[in-house]
Order: structure tokens, then C-alpha cells, then sequence
């Protein structure tokens, strides 16, 4: 999960739209070309499939992630200032300006981590 961090924006804010969308518990790392970082395991996801559910969104969040599923994983994104304030809004290719919130799966088995997630 990555996302950059631009000029205008706060780091600490852009740090709690990671931490809304994963757990407090997530460690953020920056590199030197100004993006936050994260990488974990499926439980990482924990937090975007309860959210998913939630927001009674899993159609939408089923053909977002079988769209964007290949042999090897499966990218999405979240936009950035909806996770800041607590929202969730997840599509399927970049479209914020400001960056939004890229989530990067690495499996050989997408269709299992799909079923996961939305079950």
C-alpha cells in the first residue's frame, strides 16, 4: 500500500488516511521521493474488507477487483481524502490530483484473496 505525499499536503493526515483504512497498529515508512508506505500480510486487508461490507459496497468492490486482477495479484486504489475523513471510496485506477491510495496485492491466488476479502 503506497501513496505520495505532495508539497501541499500534511504528512501526519496523510499517514491517518493509511491508518483509517488498515489499523493503528500499521507501521507507515517514507521513502526520499516522498511516498508512504506499507506492506503487510492479508490481515493488512482486515480493516478494507470490513469497510467493504460496511458500506454495503461488495458489487462495486467485486468488479473493481476482478477488473483489476492479473496472474500474479491484484491493485486497486482508495482515494486518499475520503480515507482521511473516514470515508471509503475505492476505484480502480488513479484519478485524485493530490494521488490517491494505492493497494498492491501480491498472490498467485487473486480469485481466493477476492473471495476473502468480500466474504
Amino acid at each position: 500500500m503506497k501513496t505520495r505525499v505532495n508539497r501541499t499536503e500534511n504528512i501526519k493526515k496523510v499517514k491517518n488516511s493509511i491508518i483509517n483504512i488498515t489499523t493503528e497498529k500499521t507501521i507507515i515508512n517514507r521513502t526520499e521521493d516522498n511516498y508512504l508506505y506499507t506492506i503487510g500480510d492479508i490481515d493488512l486487508l482486515r480493516t478494507i474488507s470490513k469497510l467493504i461490507k460496511s458500506n454495503e459496497i461488495s458489487e462495486v468492490a467485486n468488479t473493481i477487483l476482478n477488473k483489476n486482477k492479473q496472474d500474479n495479484g491484484i491493485t486497486f486504489f482508495i482515494n486518499k481524502q475520503a480515507a482521511y475523513h473516514n470515508k471509503f471510496h475505492m476505484i480502480d485506477e488513479n484519478m485524485s490530483t493530490l494521488d490517491d491510495i494505492e493497494v498492491i496485492i501480491d498472490t498467485q491466488q487473486p480469485d481466493a484473496v477476492i473471495d476473502w476479502i468480500l466474504n
